[in-house]
């Protein structure tokens, strides 16, 4: 029985609901980096795998931290409510960011990156409570995991050097994530606000498939071009063609 309130515990602290954000953010990534291609299974798995990681790190220090907060004003929490202890907190959110760390190194990113992750996640988590400017913090460690994951793709494509594109991705998921959270930081009592949080981090898959098809466009366009230049090319050298002018 305790077991089970843990685990339902561990798994509150987690929030599941935000999970899928992180494949439609890989695969964003993706095609930033790799255009048309295929993504590799193996690969894509493993870098969602380490976003993973690096979220529930995330999630879990936030309760860890804020236990004494919630305390006072969610008593619901997982924490308050006896669910699950800081120390059980605290040792699964060491996991997670040492495993996450981990596999950005197995799968060719840098560590640097990585590192940075988790120190912009860590600062987010100490000082949301007590600085409004957070909310730039927290669209870092949207916009840095996805350059985390970017590198990764980079790498196996043998590309030391994220394209512009990938840049871009960043930069538009940083300022998408800021929106969310400074709308976040007035939800407390205000039902409408919870729903708008709510349909804004849905609309973050709706980002990523936006971006996707926009990219997916331009990928065409480019195709056509190229291959009507190819096409004008070969023309130009049959036999007895005439050119105009």
């Amino acid at each position: 029985m305790h077991d089970c309130r843990l685990l339902r515990g561990v798994l509150r602290s987690s929030r599941p609901a935000n999970i899928p954000t992180l494949f439609t953010n890989a695969a964003a990534a993706w095609a930033s980096v790799r255009g048309a291609e295929l993504p590799l299974p193996a690969l894509s798995g493993g870098v969602v795998l380490m976003g993973l990681c690096f979220y529930l790190y995330g999630m879990w220090e936030n309760d860890r931290v804020d236990a004494r907060w919630d305390a006072a004003r969610y008593p619901d929490r997982p924490v308050p409510c006896g669910a699950v202890s800081v120390s059980v907190l605290r040792l699964l959110s060491l996991a997670a960011g040492l495993s996450g760390l981990v596999l950005n190194m197995a799968l060719g990113g840098e560590f640097a990156v990585g590192a940075l992750l988790l120190i912009v996640i860590s600062l987010y988590n100490v000082f949301h409570k007590l600085w409004s400017g957070s909310i730039v913090l927290m669209g870092l460690c949207r916009g840095v995991w996805v350059l985390a994951a970017g590198l990764a793709f980079a790498r196996s494509g043998g590309e030391s050097v994220p394209p512009p594109a990938l840049l871009w991705y960043a930069f538009g998921l940083f300022l998408f994530t800021c929106v969310i959270s400074a709308v976040a930081r007035r939800e407390a009592g205000r039902p409408q606000v919870q729903r708008a949080v709510t349909v804004l981090l849905s609309g973050m898959c709706l980002f990523d498939a936006v971006w996707l098809l926009g990219f997916g466009f331009l990928l065409w366009a480019r195709f056509r071009l190229i291959m009507g230049g190819n096409a004008a090319a070969a023309e130009a050298r049959l036999p007895g063609h005439i050119g105009l002018s």
